[in-house]
């Protein structure tokens, strides 16, 4: 019973958006699925303890509660306690390599690494630096999400291209933004295969991503599972990041992997 209660709570604050900054109780009652009489229980309870304000037209809206509160929340969370235990949960169901990168001017950065027992593991590691350029699942959904006028210099540089219309490049971009994900099977390491999705923040920016890397031969056979996985936990973290849009939601997860013998690494 408290459980659900804390359930419709949370349903009625993520009723207000940028678009919807102020809404009527018939407005919150749709979104929300419930009867009038029962929302309005809710919304009055909420207006007593502060976090709704009923203005003069009847309509209801959040509270200075919650600026003093998301203050709190961004001095004290970094991407990185957010990001870890969804990253530890996705590692577990996949037994694979799990990193979480951003954007740093000309270069991808990983942040943090969740390694598994797993033979053959990726051999990421937190602060390595890689020059971002247009191979690989890591830099290509990072890139995806940069600016045009940044994606056009990246793209100019030779390296970048290896060959390939810049045009063709901004068409795979595209692709990626539509899709939500992006895979790729040994463009920057032969026999080694990697998914990425991106994580969504409060102000709709992208500045990094979520990345299983695994050899082929593992991956590829399991390919449409770990999409889901991925999918879901960039989801879950987007959301924990209070994003508004925060991507695909994926309900179906993977059934945990066996486990793994003893590690034998290789470079990636």
């Amino acid at each position: 019973m408290i459980m659900r209660g804390v359930q419709r709570t949370v349903a009625v604050f993520d009723c207000f958006t940028p678009q919807h900054m102020s809404l009527t109780l018939q407005e919150i009652s749709g979104h929300i699925g419930l009867a009038k009489s029962t929302t309005f229980r809710i919304v009055q309870s909420l207006e007593e303890a502060g976090y709704l304000i009923r203005l003069d037209d009847q309509k209801y809206c959040l509270s200075f509660r919650f600026t003093r509160l998301a203050g709190m929340v961004m001095s004290t969370l970094s991407i990185r306690q957010i990001a870890r235990p969804l990253m530890q949960e996705l590692a577990r169901l996949t037994s694979e390599t799990v990193t979480l990168n951003m954007a740093t001017g000309r270069d991808r950065t990983c942040i943090d690494v969740i390694d598994t027992p797993a033979p053959l593991m990726s051999m990421a590691r937190p602060g390595q630096h890689v020059r971002l350029e247009h191979r690989g699942a890591t830099a290509k959904t990072l890139m995806a999400y940069l600016p045009a006028i940044q994606q056009e210099r990246l793209l100019a540089q030779p390296a970048s291209t290896a060959g390939r219309p810049p045009a063709e490049l901004l068409a795979e971009l595209a692709k990626i933004r539509k899709d939500g994900y992006c895979v790729s099977h040994g463009e920057r390491v032969l026999g080694l295969s990697a998914i990425a999705a991106p994580i969504h923040e409060t102000n709709e920016t992208i500045n990094y991503c979520i990345t299983i890397t695994a050899p082929t031969v593992r991956l590829k056979p399991r390919i449409d599972g770990f999409v889901k996985a991925m999918l879901k936990t960039t989801h879950d973290i987007s959301r924990r990041l209070g994003a508004e849009s925060a991507g695909n939601a994926v309900s179906e997860t993977l059934t945990p992997s066996p486990p793994a013998k003893p590690p034998r690494k290789a470079s990636s």
